[in-house]
């Protein structure tokens, strides 16, 4: 299930099915988990009433990402400038009567581990209740490199150079300036255990409240711990319903199931 806004300020969800999801579903799952956020054009497309309005494939259906023509470009003009801070309303309800949303599984903390999810060949996702007990606050973030490749942004990780500017290893450049994103190792619990989750960018901002560039200029730059310990502590025992995808992944020889916070 996509999630897809643009200009009007509303969203809407959109289900793929069968050969959809090994296909189109995988490119655009690894796009978005790589934080490249693409434009998609969907032709032929399903539209349900069933409890607000959505979007299904059917055989007929045809998925263009990242296409070329003038609305694509447009639209990937508004999402780069603002557009992908921007709120949107769904017209897609998430909740159907009774409260339960339609590909909604919810799970506690200790069934992530009692039940082994993440450890089958494909990623579970599952919606947790759950309370920010801890942050980590020694690597909240990281550098970023703000070069596009194409017609998105690089995002890989950049270091100071000789010339104290920032050099990116994939791009193989130097910039002037860095991107601030989040890398946030936050602890969650509820009252079945506690367990670690990793929010990236947009769901660590979500949580922290503000830009990690602000957190990181607080932290390294302007040296106001206080104030940065304050921002931190601000944001612990806030209860949250979130939406996790774990999925078990290799660290050298080590399997770790890694839980990401999408929503």
């Amino acid at each position: 299930i996509l999630n897809l806004k643009d200009e009007s300020g509303k969203a809407v969800e959109v289900t793929l099915w069968g050969e959809f999801c090994n296909r189109d579903g995988r490119q655009l799952e690894e796009m978005v988990d790589s934080a490249s956020h693409p434009v998609l054009a969907i032709k032929a497309g399903k539209v349900s009433d069933f409890s607000g309005k959505s979007v299904g494939t059917i055989s007929s259906t045809q998925l263009f990402i990242n296409p070329d023509f003038p609305e694509a470009h447009k639209l990937r003009n508004w999402f780069d400038h603002g557009g992908k801070d921007t709120a949107s309303f769904s017209i897609s309800r998430d909740t159907m009567p009774g409260g339960s949303s339609r590909n909604e599984i919810r799970k506690s903390v200790s069934q992530i581990k009692e039940e082994g999810l993440g450890r089958s060949e494909k990623p579970d996702w599952i919606t947790v209740k759950a309370t920010v007990s801890f942050i980590k606050t020694d690597s909240f973030c990281y550098t970023a490199c703000p070069l596009m490749i194409g017609d998105k942004q690089c995002n890989k990780k950049v270091t100071r150079s000789g010339t104290n500017r920032w050099l990116c290893d994939r791009c193989n450049q130097e910039s002037d300036e860095c991107d601030y994103r989040y890398l946030l190792q936050v602890q969650i619990q509820d009252h079945t255990g506690l367990t670690w989750v990793t929010a990236f960018q947009e769901t660590g901002e979500e949580i922290m409240g503000c830009p990690a560039k602000k957190l990181y200029a607080l932290k390294y730059e302007l040296e106001k711990e206080e104030e940065f310990a304050e921002i931190v502590r601000d944001r612990l025992f806030h209860q949250y319903m979130l939406k996790l995808k774990i999925k078990e992944e290799s660290y050298g020889d080590e399997q770790r199931v890694k839980m990401t916070v999408v929503k």
